[in-house]
């Protein structure tokens, strides 16, 4: 794993337009990772305090469900998945596997709450996206249990 610049952060759509010193705050703990073909990025069930944006490549997520792998999400550059990580107590809901060589920026949620509860503007707008996020991945659940004759897979996240 290696070292995440400010700049990068910024890019990362769930930060972006926040001031510099709260990019380095979040640069500094982020870490870049690499990923090979299958590679496991983390595990159904295993605890979650990391959001990871993906840099390139791709990521399928399966879940086990009565002992059966369905395939809940299929991500790509640009996408933030383990956002329910911030919750207390979180566990991963799904196996996240790379699919062909994969980068990602880990993200450690403790700075993310830290600077959503810094009572500024900039904190607000990190309030309103990381709830937007959730209730995006939300209506995507809902649209997909509202298609009638689905083979039943939930796509949002």
């Amino acid at each position: 794993m290696t070292q995440v610049t400010p700049a990068e952060i910024g890019r990362i759509a769930l930060f972006a337009g926040l001031p510099e010193p709260d990019l380095r705050a979040v640069a500094q703990v982020a870490r870049r990772r690499h990923l090979d073909d299958s590679e496991v990025l983390f595990e159904q069930g295993q605890p979650a305090r990391t959001l990871h944006s993906v840099v390139g490549g791709g990521l399928v997520l399966r879940a086990d469900v009565d002992g059966r792998s369905v395939i809940v999400d299929s991500v790509g550059p640009g996408d933030i998945i383990g956002w329910s990580s911030i919750r207390d107590g979180a566990v991963s809901l799904a196996t996240a596997r790379a699919t062909g060589a994969t980068e990602v920026i880990d993200i450690p949620v403790d700075v993310i709450v830290d600077l959503a509860a810094g009572r500024s503007t900039e904190s607000a707008m990190l309030v309103r996206r990381i709830v937007g996020l959730a209730a995006g991945h939300l209506e995507a659940s809902w649209n997909q249990l509202l298609r009638a004759g689905s083979e039943g897979v939930i796509t949002g996240g």
